[in-house]
């Protein structure tokens, strides 16, 4: 039944349904006495009075309701009806409501009909009155005027259909009614009859009783069903804690098993290291006593192939004493007078003093004619200045880098003295920029192995240079000395050669499409040695390439070489060089005296034959260089 009170609205429907639920529940007990008693105590009031209103309506509401409609015009009250009744119709199609609402529909009908007839007649009774709306507030015209308005009257005629409707029931039902206060109940109800709707009232009222019966059925077993899974969900819980606890030891277990099996496997390996160490030396223990009989006749055979060398080391130098003995005249004679003092009593022999007397000054003559001897023969044509200046030249030639090549020097002081230094030595010297020149070789210079060029020179230059005593002093001092490929050294055919190699261009797309050897590869030797090389690939022409390979190899590339032999070269590095590489040659025959390497005689036999012309200069400075090399490192060894 509250089913049908969200669909049902409108004031017909509202009032159908009361009259319907008053002869349903049975409410007042009494309905013709109370039909009979309303209408006999009606006042002839506005709003009716309050037993006209069916019970289950609030009174109050109502006349709200119905001053809200008679302030309306009456053309608006109808226009409301019209709505209300389209309203009905609309629910009348809405399926379980068309029943209900059929009636509903009727009562509209039946008020808008009436209202029009209304109207109708008010036309027909007073024609000269212009059609005008209603005021606000006129008890005159609509829905609620006069004693008995519509809504009233239908009230009552609801009221009286539902009182004669129990009566016709019998008074069986009617007593028992009045005996409860709660009204005839459904059974008594039926055997009444109330018209086809109330029955299928009835019968829809029966189903939605046992689809509620069932649906309580059903509520109370889905409820068991829930409270037993409440009950397996706590158990379920309980369990999920238990296993969770179970799990974190477990997992406590699991971290502190993997810990003890880290280092069960760490001992495993040390244990595995250990036991492959045991095998090595076990074998290597069972090695050496298998070995150890022939290793000992191996170092039992070394030794005394090492005796025997020995053995004949020391006779092939007791030959080598004899014959010295037997080439030096002294020695000869010593060994004779040793014969005799052999044959002398030890015990008598008192004039011993005497004969090593006499034999000493007999060797101070000798020494003494054996100097003055040398002398004469080292200064014979300089002969012994041209053998340490050779030793020097040849030092200088193996140790100095590119020391046949021309040099690039900074000077300052005296340039036409250097100037005629270098041309007394074979050179020409050309003008750069400000202090800077090059010493070259000539044009028409060959090549020779021991040529000292004028880098060699101005090494030797720049070393003597740094000597402290005046008669070593130049009028100029050399304060860069770097080795260079000049102009001239470069075309110079004698000593300059050029070798060209070809190789296949790796231009676009690579050396499948250029099958032909246009890659000019040129390289410059100087002296027979490698300098440096330059390639060209521009062309398709070899000619040409080998043309831009030699032009590269002129400008371009022998300026690259000279600055990379002025960084790699520097006198500086070089002078420490070879000041380290004597100091080493010292320490190693524990010579701790430059006089060792140069003194000071064999410096002026040097320059005793330079002034006599049997040296050139450019040799004494040479041997000045080597002088002052031997003492810078005579005072590095001490320093260290």
């Amino acid at each position: 039944m509250y089913r049908y009170r969200r669909f049902v609205c409108g004031l017909a429907g509202l009032v159908h349904r009361t009259a319907g639920r008053r002869l349903v529940t049975g409410g007042g007990g009494k309905p013709n006495d109370k039909a009979s008693g309303s209408e006999g105590s009606n006042d002839g009031g506005t709003h009716g009075s309050s037993s006209d209103i069916p019970p289950g309506i609030d009174a109050q509401k109502l006349r709200a309701m119905q001053e809200m409609i008679r302030s309306q015009p009456l053309e608006k009250q109808v226009e409301m009806m019209k709505k209300a009744l389209e309203f009905q119709k609309a629910l009348g199609r809405i399926p379980g409501v068309g029943k209900l609402a059929q009636k509903n529909i009727e009562v509209m009908e039946h008020l808008v009909k009436t209202v029009e007839n209304q109207q109708r007649h008010m036309r027909q009774t007073n024609p000269q009155d212009a059609p005008k709306p209603a005021d606000f507030g006129d008890t005159k015209s609509g829905l609620f005027t006069g004693k008995n308005n519509t809504f009233s009257g239908l009230f009552q005629a609801a009221n009286a259909a539902a009182a004669n409707a129990v009566a016709a029931g019998g008074s069986g039902g009617g007593r028992e009614s009045r005996q409860g206060s709660s009204g005839p109940t459904i059974d008594e109800l039926k055997k009444v009859n109330l018209g086809p709707e109330i029955e299928e009232l009835f019968a829809e009222l029966a189903s939605m009783r046992a689809k509620k019966n069932s649906y309580r059925e059903k509520l109370h077993a889905k409820e068991e069903e829930c409270k037993k899974l409440q009950k397996e969900l706590l158990q379920m819980r309980e369990t999920d804690a238990s296993l969770r606890t179970k799990l974190r030891k477990v997992e406590q277990d699991v971290v502190l098993l993997n810990s003890e099996n880290m280092e069960l496997k760490e001992h495993e390996k040390e244990w595995r290291q250990v036991r492959k160490k045991n095998e090595l030396l076990t074998d290597t223990v069972q090695k050496l006593q298998k070995s150890d009989a022939a290793q000992d006749r191996h170092r039992s055979d070394m030794l005394q192939t090492q005796l025997k060398e020995r053995e004949e080391n020391l006779r092939s130098l007791q030959r080598k004493l004899e014959r010295l003995r037997r080439r030096d005249p002294l020695l000869k004679f010593s060994r004779l007078c040793s014969d005799v003092v052999r044959m002398c009593d030890t015990e008598r022999d008192s004039a011993k003093d005497l004969s090593d007397d006499a034999f000493a000054s007999l060797q101070s003559c000798y020494e003494r004619e054996q100097d003055a001897a040398w002398k004469t023969a080292a200064m014979q044509e300089g002969a012994g200045a041209n053998v340490y200046v050779a030793v020097v030249r040849r030092l200088f030639l193996s140790r100095l880098p590119h020391v046949n090549y021309d040099a690039l020097i900074n000077v300052e002081g005296d340039v036409a003295m250097l100037k005629s230094f270098v041309e007394e030595s074979g050179f020409e010297l050309q003008h750069v920029t400000a202090e800077r020149y090059v010493i070259a070789a000539p044009a028409a210079a060959t090549s020779s192995p021991t040529f000292i060029g004028p880098y060699g020179v101005g090494v030797a230059l720049f070393l003597s240079g740094k000597m402290d005593e005046s008669t070593y002093r130049l009028p100029f001092k050399l304060t860069a000395v770097c080795p260079n490929v000049s102009t001239t050294l470069f075309s110079n055919a004698h000593r300059a050669t050029v070798h060209y190699d070809t190789a296949r261009s790796s231009g676009p797309g690579g050396q499948a499409a250029n099958v032909t050897e246009t890659q000019i590869i040129a390289k410059l030797l100087i002296d027979g040695e490698l300098a440096y090389v330059a390639e060209a690939q521009d062309s398709r022409s070899a000619l040409s390439n080998r043309e831009a390979a030699m032009e590269r190899l002129s400008k371009v590339r022998r300026q690259q070489y000279n600055e990379q032999l002025a960084k790699q070269h520097r006198a500086e590095r070089v002078e420490r060089q070879l000041v380290q590489m004597i100091a080493e040659h010292l320490k190693m025959n524990s010579d701790t005296s430059a006089e060792v390497m140069t003194t000071d005689g064999i410096v002026d036999m040097v320059r005793t034959a330079v002034e006599k012309g049997y040296v050139s200069r450019a040799d004494l400075y040479l041997v000045y260089g080597l002088q002052y090399l031997s003492r810078a490192a005579t005072s590095a060894s001490v320093s260290t």
